[in-house]
């Protein structure tokens, strides 16, 4: 599993390398890519650090999963590779 931990808007990248086995992070400014149709469409989960989304008063919903910072670490730790 490859990690994408995304920290700035890199959406039209991110589009063409994802694949089903790999895991997408929107952490800090890219929390806001959760307002953005294209990342419904990715054939891996989401998922977004609770803070981040928190501080810039956005909600997380489906189809994105909260991740507090333990959470992360983890992800973090099982991925193969982060990019």
């Amino acid at each position: 599993m490859r990690l994408f931990d995304l920290s700035i808007n890199k959406l039209p990248d991110l589009l063409s390398l994802v694949s089903a086995q790999d895991i997408v992070l929107l952490r800090q400014e890219a929390v806001y890519l959760m307002q953005h149709s294209e990342l419904n469409h990715l054939p891996c989960p989401v998922y977004c650090l609770i803070t981040d989304a928190a501080v810039r008063g956005l909600v997380i919903s489906e189809p994105f999963t909260a991740l507090n910072d333990s959470q992360w670490l983890e992800l973090v730790l099982q991925a193969e590779q982060q990019l």
